[in-house]
C-alpha cells in the first residue's frame, strides 16, 4: 500500500495521495469471487465493477485527453450513453477491470511526470496540472467511499486499509 509522502515536493505529495486512493480501490475490490462483487448495486445501478471501469475512464479522460491532448483514445461512454462506463457486461472479469485500471494509472502517471510544472495548462481546457491532480484525488476518494459501502453490502468486508 502506498504511503503518502510526508516530505518532498508538491508533485510527489499529490501523486502519492492519488496512488494511495488507487491502491485502496484495488484492495477493496480484490479478494472476492466476481459473483459476490456483482451481487450488489445502488438503486441507480452503481456496481463495484462499474466503479472500477469508471475510474479507468476518468483517469484516461482527464490526464491523457484533457491535459495531454491525446487523440484516438477509446472510452466506455458515448454521447448516446454517457453512463456506459458504469455498465459492465457480466462476462468481463473483475480482475481484468482491475488490471486495466492499474495499467491506465501508470500511463497517466507518465503524463504527470512528463509535465514541466504543476502550473502547466491542459491542452483542452484552461486547467493546471495541479487542478487535474487534485480533481483526480477527489474523484477517486469519492468513489472509494461508494466502493466501501458496496463491498460491505456484498460480503461484509470492511476496513480502511490492509492489516486492520
Amino acid at each position: 500500500m502506498t504511503a503518502t509522502a510526508h516530505r518532498g515536493d508538491e508533485r510527489t505529495a499529490l501523486l502519492s495521495f492519488l496512488q494511495r486512493q488507487r491502491d485502496l480501490v484495488v484492495w477493496k475490490v480484490s479478494g472476492a469471487p466476481d459473483a459476490v462483487l456483482r451481487s450488489v448495486a445502488t438503486p441507480t445501478g452503481l456496481t463495484l465493477p462499474g466503479l472500477v471501469r469508471h475510474l479507468t475512464n476518468v483517469e484516461r479522460s482527464w490526464f491523457r485527453r484533457v491535459f495531454a491532448g491525446e487523440t484516438g483514445l477509446v472510452f466506455d461512454w458515448s454521447d448516446d450513453d454517457p453512463d456506459g462506463d458504469l455498465k459492465v457486461p457480466d462476462g468481463v472479469p473483475v480482475a481484468e477491470l482491475l488490471a486495466e485500471y492499474v495499467a491506465e494509472s501508470r500511463r497517466c502517471d507518465e503524463v504527470v511526470r512528463a509535465a514541466a510544472s504543476l502550473d502547466d495548462v491542459s491542452a483542452l481546457r484552461d486547467l493546471s496540472l495541479r487542478w487535474v491532480l487534485l480533481h483526480l484525488v477527489e474523484e477517486t476518494a469519492r468513489h472509494l467511499g461508494h466502493i466501501d459501502v458496496l463491498r460491505e453490502q456484498a460480503d461484509g468486508f470492511v476496513g480502511e486499509e490492509p492489516g486492520e
